[in-house]
């Protein structure tokens, strides 16, 4: 959030303050990882401090810290107030340290101007003229060894970059030209995958919004549920609510997971597609191309990855199962349990899915005898019985005991349930079932 102080640029070609990095690394509990990527990143030996050094953010805060310069510059090598400025050296110097310099056999022919003539000089002229100066021999960086994929002086042409050992040895311009070429390649491809990955988040926000209104709807529609049943009410709202929130925690963890996914592929491409973007746009081609070979291989590695999932283009968002509260009261009263017992007459006992005695209190028993024999019209004798309901589950069939050699019809209805059941009653009065007289409509 403020300018950067002793920039560190991470393996990963993301830059940040040394003295953030250390804050970061105290908090991590030692682990290098960087805050942009996540990428994880070796510490060297010795410490953060000898990670290298962002030399193009480097130069670019020195130059605009000299723009914002209010007081009047002093000459490099005194304390006296400078007049001149050696732009091949990019150094301030006074009159009289002007003069030393240029009888300096190797800086005799440098380009001196009085600080008027630099001021009226554009700022982007200044900045693509700055010199940036070999460590090793202390000369501008004019080429680049193409081999090593780094900036070369003269000096280091001549000795650790030769020609003879086989290193290719190009002008700093036409490498520049050869990064900007890719660089822009990559550029356009990011955007390209930007875009889709921009639309992916946008859609899984919108199913991740989906899901919580459908969780809180769902939520809201089981409270009301549960607020009807009278003797399942706790039972039913742990169940059915516990059963929700684990789908729900399950796919919101999912999407958010692919969310991540797809911001942290966002965060890289556009973090890498800016970087790229700078430092091809950069006046000072050497002093963009010190950070060149890490940022290709970033960008390849980039353009490798496929962060792309079928569950994150097409997300599903749950559908939740109507769990009516009749459904489970059905189950807890299955009249198809309903048994039949011979007590000095024929009683109907409702039982519950575990064989208890149950009391339904909607429930209806109607019961027919058909007679065996025939009437004249030869159409069965077909006679209405009364039943007597006692309120505990048991249903009492009146004046069974008159029934010999006939059919006994009933029917138990419990809403929209209607179990048929039929008996045979023979001339003793014994009766019997038939496991195919047994059909629940």
């Amino acid at each position: 959030m403020n300018r950067f102080k002793r920039p560190k640029i991470l393996t990963c070609v993301h830059s940040f303050c040394l003295r953030c990095l250390e804050k970061w690394v105290k908090k991590s509990n030692g682990e290098l990882s960087c805050p942009t990527c996540r990428d994880v990143c070796q510490i060297p030996e010795g410490g953060l401090k000898n990670l290298k050094n962002n030399m193009f953010i480097s130069g670019l805060l020195d130059y605009v810290m000299t723009l914002e310069q209010k007081t009047a510059p002093t000459c490099s090598l005194c304390s006296t107030v400078a007049r001149f400025v050696c732009q091949d050296c990019d150094e301030l110097y006074c009159t009289s340290h002007r003069s030393d310099h240029t009888k300096m056999k190797m800086s005799q022919h440098h380009c001196i101007v009085t600080l008027e003539e630099y001021a009226t000089l554009d700022p982007l002229e200044r900045l693509a003229s700055k010199p940036v100066l070999c460590s090793e021999h202390n000369m501008p960086f004019l080429f680049y060894c193409d081999s090593c994929e780094i900036p070369v002086c003269v000096g280091c042409t001549q000795i650790e970059h030769s020609k003879s050992d086989g290193h290719n040895i190009v002008e700093i311009k036409t490498a520049f030209e050869s990064f900007s070429t890719r660089s822009q390649s990559f550029i356009k491809t990011a955007d390209e995958r930007l875009g889709s990955l921009q639309s992916i988040a946008n859609e899984l926000k919108k199913k991740e919004a989906l899901e919580m209104s459908t969780y809180k709807k769902r939520q809201a529609t089981i409270t009301e549920e549960a607020d009807k049943a009278h003797r399942l009410i706790d039972q039913y709202k742990t169940e059915q609510l516990q059963e929700l929130e684990s789908t729900y925690q399950r796919n919101l963890k999912l999407l958010n997971a692919h969310v991540s996914d797809v911001e942290l592929a966002i965060a890289k491409f556009s973090s890498m597609q800016g970087i790229a973007h700078t430092l091809i746009h950069s006046p000072n081609h050497a002093m963009a191309l010190r950070s060149s070979s890490d940022v290709s291989k970033r960008m390849d590695e980039h353009l490798k990855q496929n962060v792309i999932t079928d569950d994150m283009q097409k997300p599903n968002v749950s559908k939740y199962n109507n769990s009516r509260l009749e459904v489970l009261v059905k189950s807890a009263t299955d009249i198809s349990k309903s048994t039949l017992i011979d007590d000095f007459g024929i009683t109907f006992i409702t039982r519950d899915s575990k064989g208890a005695a149950v009391y339904i209190k909607d429930l209806k028993v109607k019961c027919w005898r058909v007679d065996h024999k025939s009437t004249k019209d030869n159409r069965p004798d077909c006679v209405s019985l009364r039943i007597t309901d006692e309120h505990n589950g048991r249903y009492i069939i009146e004046d069974s005991i008159w029934l010999s050699s006939c059919t006994l019809i009933c029917l138990i209805i419990n809403g929209s349930d209607v179990l048929f059941k039929t008996f045979k009653i023979d001339s003793r009065g014994s009766w019997s079932i038939n496991p195919s007289d047994l059909i629940l409509l």
